[in-house]
Formats: C-alpha cells, sequence, structure tokens
C-alpha cells in the first residue's frame, strides 16, 4: 500500500476516525487495519480509568455475529476488561500474475506466493487509545527477479485528551518495499468513514517491479472545544515518498518528494445530524522535481441523516503548485444494515507520489461489502488522473478488484478467500501497463489475547 497519500482535507484533526459526525463525536474511533478490510472500532468516549483499574471493553465488534459462527472481515472483538491486547495472525496466498503486453515487451505469467504475518497492540490509556500494527508481505521467490521480494507496513495510530476541552491524536504511517509485495498484499483500506473501510486510490498507480519504494507519513493533530457546538483543529503534518531503482536497471536512478503542511479547521455543529466546517492549509513541497508552495481552503460539511449513513463534502479554492484554481472531496458511506456497507469517494487533492510526476490529482474510489452467514463478498475500484509536471499528456490509471471469503470449518478464525486484482496505468510519455493477480488466500486470525486481566 502507499501511506504517502496526503488527505483530500488537509486540516481536518482525526477526521478519518470519527464514528458520528454531530453531537456525540469521539464516541467511537475506528482504526485502519492492516490485515484486512474490517477496521478496528475502538470505544473512546467512555469515562477516564486510573492506570490501576480494568478498562471498559475495546474494540467490541458484533459480537453476536461472531457468536454465531459468521464469517466478519476481521476486526478485533474483545470481551475482556483488560485495558491492552495482542493482536496476531497469519495468511498465504497462491498466486497467479498476468502482465499484459507494453512498448514491445510481450505478454508473461508467472506463479508465486505471499505470506503475510501480522503482529499488533491495541489498547486504552487513561484518557484515549493506541493501536500499533506491523504487517509484512513477502514473497518468498520472484520469478523476475529470481530473489525474495517483501512489502513492509507499519503504522501507529493514538489519540487521548489533556483535558476536557483538548484531545490530541498521533497518526503514523509507513510503507516499505517492492512493489510485488504491495500489489499482492491486502487492499489495506486507507480511511475510514463511520465504520465504513474505504480503499486507497493509490493503488491504481503502478511503479517497476525493479526496485524499492519508501511512502511513509506523519501527522499530529489538536482539538480544542470553543463551545458545545464550536471545535477548532491544528495540525502538523509530513508525507514523504521515494523510490531507488534497481542498480542493475537504472543506477543511482532515486527519487523522491517530501511536502510539509499545517492545517486549520473550524467546525460549528448545526444540529444533531450536521456539523459546517471551514478549513484551511498551507503546504511546502520540496522535491528533486519541481518544489513549490500551496494553499487551499474551503466550507465543508459534515452530515449523518441515518444512523447507518455519513456524508462528508468540501470544496474551495487553491493556488500554486501547477495553479489548480480548486480543491474538492466528497465520500458517502451507506451501511443499511449489519452485513451490508457501500461507500464512494472523490477528490482533487495536492499529490506528492513519485510515480504519478504530478503534483494535483483528480481521483474515485467506490466499493461495496456483503457478509452472508458463511461468506463475504466485496468489490473494490478507483481510478486517479494526474495532470504531469512539464508534460502535456496526464498520467492516469484505475484498479478493480473482486473478492470473495468463506469461512472454514477448521476454526473460526480461520477463513479461504479468491479475489482478482487488474491494474492499468498509464505514462505520460505514451504507452500504459496492465497488470493482473488471480489470489487464493487462506487466512488465520484470531480474536486478540488480553495481557492482564
Amino acid at each position: 500500500m502507499s501511506w504517502g497519500q496526503a488527505s483530500p482535507d488537509p486540516g481536518a484533526v482525526n477526521a478519518k476516525y470519527s464514528a458520528t459526525i454531530a453531537g456525540d463525536v469521539g464516541s467511537r474511533s475506528y482504526v485502519p487495519s492492516l490485515f484486512g478490510g474490517q477496521p478496528i472500532a475502538i470505544d473512546v468516549g467512555q469515562p477516564s480509568v486510573s492506570s490501576s483499574a480494568a478498562a471498559p471493553p475495546v474494540g467490541v465488534v458484533d459480537a453476536a455475529a461472531q457468536d454465531s459462527g459468521a464469517v466478519e472481515p476481521w476486526a478485533p472483538y474483545v470481551r475482556n476488561p483488560a485495558q491492552h491486547y495482542l493482536l496476531y495472525g497469519l495468511s498465504a496466498s497462491g498466486t497467479l500474475e498476468l502482465d499484459g503486453a507494453s512498448a514491445g515487451v510481450p505478454a508473461t505469467s508467472s506463479w508465486f506466493s505471499t505470506i503475510t504475518p501480522y503482529a499488533g497492540l491495541l489498547g486504552r490509556t487513561r484518557t484515549g487509545f493506541y493501536a500499533l500494527q506491523y504487517a509484512p508481505s513477502i514473497v518468498p521467490y520472484d520469478t523476475q527477479t529470481n530473489g525474495v521480494s517483501a512489502y513492509h507496513s507499519l503504522s501507529l495510530d493514538a489519540a487521548g485528551d489533556f483535558t476536557r476541552r483538548l484531545r490530541w491524536s498521533l497518526d503514523l504511517r509507513s510503507g516499505y518495499g517492492g512493489e510485488l509485495g504491495r500489489l499482492s498484499g491486502n487492499l489495506t483500506p486507507q480511511r475510514v468513514t463511520a465504520g465504513v473501510p474505504i480503499a486507497d486510490p493509490a493503488y491504481a498507480s503502478l511503479q517497476p517491479f525493479s526496485g524499492n519504494s519508501l511512502d511513509s507519513s506523519a501527522r499530529v493533530g489538536l482539538l480544542y472545544q470553543l463551545t458545545p457546538r464550536q471545535t477548532v483543529g491544528v495540525s502538523v503534518s509530513d508525507d514523504y515518498s521515494t523510490f531507488l531503482y534497481d542498480a542493475a536497471v537504472l543506477p543511482a536512478a532515486k527519487v523522491h518528494s517530501d511536502m510539509a503542511t499545517l492545517g486549520l479547521t473550524f467546525d460549528r455543529t448545526l444540529s444533531e445530524r450536521a456539523t459546517l466546517r471551514v478549513y484551511a492549509s498551507d503546504g511546502r513541497i520540496f522535491s528533486n522535481v519541481s518544489p513549490c508552495n500551496s494553499f487551499s481552503g474551503g466550507l465543508g460539511l459534515l452530515l449523518q441523516p441515518a444512523r447507518s449513513v455519513a456524508v462528508d463534502v468540501g470544496a474551495g479554492p487553491s493556488s500554486g503548485c501547477g495553479a489548480q484554481a480548486a480543491n474538492f472531496h466528497g465520500t458517502v458511506s451507506f451501511a443499511p444494515r449489519k452485513s451490508v456497507q457501500l461507500y464512494v469517494s472523490g477528490s482533487r487533492q495536492l499529490e506528492t507520489l513519485y510515480r504519478l510526476n504530478s503534483r494535483w490529482e483528480d481521483d474515485v474510489v467506490a466499493g461495496a461489502d456483503r457478509r452472508f452467514r458463511n461468506a463475504d463478498l466485496g468489490f473494490d475500484a478507483g481510478y486517479y488522473h494526474g495532470q504531469s509536471l512539464g508534460l502535456n499528456a496526464p498520467s492516469q490509471g484505475y484498479f478493480v478488484s473482486p473478492r470473495i471469503d468463506y469461512g472454514l470449518h477448521l476454526s473460526r478464525f480461520t477463513k479461504i478467500g479468491f479475489a482478482y486484482r487488474r491494474f492499468h496505468g498509464s505514462a505520460p510519455t505514451g504507452g500504459g501497463r496492465d497488470v493482473s493477480f488471480a489470489l487464493v488466500t487462506v487466512s488465520f486470525l484470531p480474536s486478540p489475547v488480553p495481557l492482564e486481566k
């Protein structure tokens, strides 16, 4: 996965984890899981506890469905009132890769396996929570490079209260390794809206298999409640992206981009179902390709017309870094039942991913998930369009990924999954690339282990 992608609303403070929009902000937070599609749910609105007292349950997610033996997309659910938990799991995939013909290169196919161990720590603090996760996607043997390929994913999410009015949040993301491990690993969601995971449209962009990339981001935010209906937020973030080509292919070739951003938000609760947001951000891109400054702002509206529906829209003017006149974002998530989840999201945002060779990107991503007693059906698709620096032709691409997971009788924690993924990318210099993967995956993920009672 790529963690270097900028937020559609850089001024938002912890907005992507908020389960509620208005009237009950912060009662439950959702953290994207590195192991599967279902996010980690953490109740953060409960009373604070002392370090020696047992905390209320953390991450309770549809325990009734778990008891019935239904197949859940992965999600920690905790019944014991411990404060800290160990998360662990393992998946193994057999994959057929089909690499389409491009630029005079004939089409090829190959088989390989992917192993993804998972480990994490989850818990409550006196005033908040933390979630530390690590999940590498390891390809023991790659027929294209005749060697081992791996993509390492690491994340740390934490939040808490300094006072009853002042809240802090921390969001760290990092991904490093080869493209094969990234594309054959989990399509880990980048954002969560009202508990519905949203896939990362950055999957639509392809990089060479002969090299390693590093995408990382760090965000620190403060949220202060001025009145019961008004809050102000400030965030400082940094997004770094680099790619180092294999020396045998392109010696000493390295590209990098780094963006530092200061964001501000002001939220005004209009009703129990609506919040008005004013946002602004100032960014500086440091890069070996066209460094620049950019400023963006706008008005947004957060709506929850029903418990099962969440809407986040916003737009405003922008300047600098390619002179785009406007920024916009919109996300709608819909969960009419516990077994059904739908989403669609689109945005124009400032982007630093090296492989787009651009500064502003338009993207859209959509998906659906339907859970049955013993199976889970899902579909994700995304598209991006980036106007390239110094070139007339755009950089663009898309991905599609249908999947099915079926619970095995070996254990209620074990499932087998079938998935197909197709990626297409076109370059500003002409031509394009099609890569497809057909995967069969067996996953094992037990419930979290309490570290104390």
